[in-house]
């Protein structure tokens, strides 16, 4: 059996979801997600039971099996770099955005603990993990009402993610944001490739983009839907993506089956590391 623990937004919970379904056909075998991140938690939420997914949830004694216990001791040795040592199915991800062969390879109950965020452990089954990410349930009015406009014309969706990425100086100093020069070298980009764009706004801070895209003409605000599921499935069904340092923003445009869309993403994606950065060799990074 493999679990993986669910953590994180959603974006970061779908590539834990995609790298444990992709093993585990691999290795013709169920998977289970941990989802005990989320009980405490007051900023993230568990969403991927509103996608069509595979949900199995792992009990306590399961994942408690396969990971080790996570007392308090365990956590301060661990936090003090000593070697503590786990059950042989305890996975960790070692290299963040980098594909881990050896990890792909291994067999046997397997306790995946990380983010995954790289492409190849997943798109031998793309196909698959598509489909698993169509919304279980029907998206709202308002929303179908987005949905019909996009796929009318040359749409082209622009995600702007700040909030914590803004507001806690920890994320800020790890992640960094995505300022407004950027979105403009994005824009003036599109605009020479595509005729009669018509650019579709989503974020968490939608203040700052109306203040900051009065600029921009043929624009779209996208604030009446009712879930970020809703906004997943509008911005994949936009022609092209212009995309933030945000796992959800490289959902959007990785789940985008026009088979000539644009991408782009910022050269930069983590603050911290100018040599980590999850898009794909074809997007255009700017």
């Amino acid at each position: 059996m493999i679990i993986t623990r669910i953590s994180g937004g959603l974006g970061n919970q779908m590539f834990q979801y995609a790298m444990a379904k992709s093993m585990a056909k691999k290795n013709n075998d169920i998977f289970k997600l941990d989802t005990s991140f989320y009980p405490k938690q007051t900023l993230r939420k568990y969403e991927l039971n509103l996608f069509n997914i595979d949900e199995n949830i792992a009990t306590k004694d399961e994942c408690i099996g396969f990971r080790g216990k996570e007392k308090l001791i365990f956590r301060i040795k661990n936090k003090l770099g000593l070697n503590i040592k786990r059950p042989y199915s305890h996975t960790f991800e070692n290299n963040l955005t980098l594909f881990d062969k050896e990890v792909y390879k291994k067999q046997g109950d397997i306790y995946l603990d990380g983010f995954w965020q790289n492409e190849d452990y997943f798109k031998n089954i793309k196909d698959e993990i598509i489909k698993d990410f169509i919304p279980k349930n029907n998206i709202s009015l308002d929303a179908k009402k987005y949905l019909e406009h996009i796929k009318d014309n040359q749409s082209i969706s622009i995600h702007i993610r700040r909030g914590d990425y803004v507001a806690n100086a920890h994320t800020n100093s790890i992640h960094g944001i995505c300022g407004i020069d950027y979105y403009k070298k994005a824009i003036k980009y599109i605009d020479k490739k595509v005729k009669n764009p018509i650019y579709y706004i989503f974020s968490d801070d939608m203040s700052w983009c109306k203040e900051n895209f009065n600029f921009l003409k043929d624009k779209v605000f996208i604030n009446n839907t009712k879930n970020t599921i809703e906004d997943l499935e509008l911005m994949k069904n936009c022609k092209y993506n212009i995309i933030a340092n945000s796992t959800f923003s490289w959902w959007g445009a990785w789940l985008n089956k026009n088979n000539a869309k644009i991408v782009i993403t910022p050269k930069v994606w983590f603050a911290s590391n100018n040599n980590i950065n999850l898009a794909l060799k074809e997007w255009i990074k700017i």
